[in-house]
């Protein structure tokens, strides 16, 4: 549907160096070849509104509110906010242990539907966390983009939730012919 913006995407991203060989430790702990830098990425302007742009057309309708996860996508989800006009919200991994104390950062209403941007997801734990801190929150979550998706039980661990999964490119289409 959108191959030739995504074979795009991924020139830009091997040009800025933000797919890497090696040996890695992910943060759910597993161990990787490789590595998608997208914080490298958002840092180069034009990557970054490339990025925005894919995740604005996988948004669905009746979106009240886009919500950057910390730290990697929140650069991704304020420019996918202004190019789309929907206010957004900020999800911390955690309670913040001084001033308010917000999980949340930027309002959002009870009811709200809310779409959650994600750079790279392996196992999916940090959109599950996202989900249930939303929801506790009074938000409504029933679709999340990530741009990079490994493919390592993040569709499983997130549709469990009842939430969908939007994909912009896997791991492997990703890794093809590199």
């Amino acid at each position: 549907m959108y191959l030739g913006d995504i074979m795009e995407l991924k020139e830009m991203l091997k040009e800025v160096g933000a797919i890497r060989f090696g040996e890695f430790t992910l943060r759910s702990g597993k161990k990787s070849r490789y590595y998608v830098d997208l914080k490298k990425a958002t840092c180069d302007p034009a990557t970054l509104r490339k990025m925005a742009e894919e995740v604005v057309k996988r948004i669905p309708p009746g979106i009240d509110r886009v919500a950057g996860l910390e730290l990697g996508s929140v650069p991704i989800a304020s420019v996918v906010s202004v190019m789309s006009d929907i206010p957004m919200i900020i999800v911390r991994k955690e309670k913040k242990g001084y001033g308010t104390g917000n999980r949340i950062e930027g309002e959002l209403k009870e009811g709200e539907k809310v779409l959650i941007i994600e750079d790279t997801t392996t196992t999916g734990g940090q959109i599950v966390r996202a989900i249930e801190a939303i929801r506790a929150a009074g938000g409504e979550v029933k679709d999340a983009v990530v741009l990079v998706n490994r493919q390592e039980g993040s569709d499983e661990a997130v549709s469990e939730k009842g939430v969908n999964l939007i994909s912009v490119i896997s791991a492997p289409q990703l890794l093809e012919g590199i």
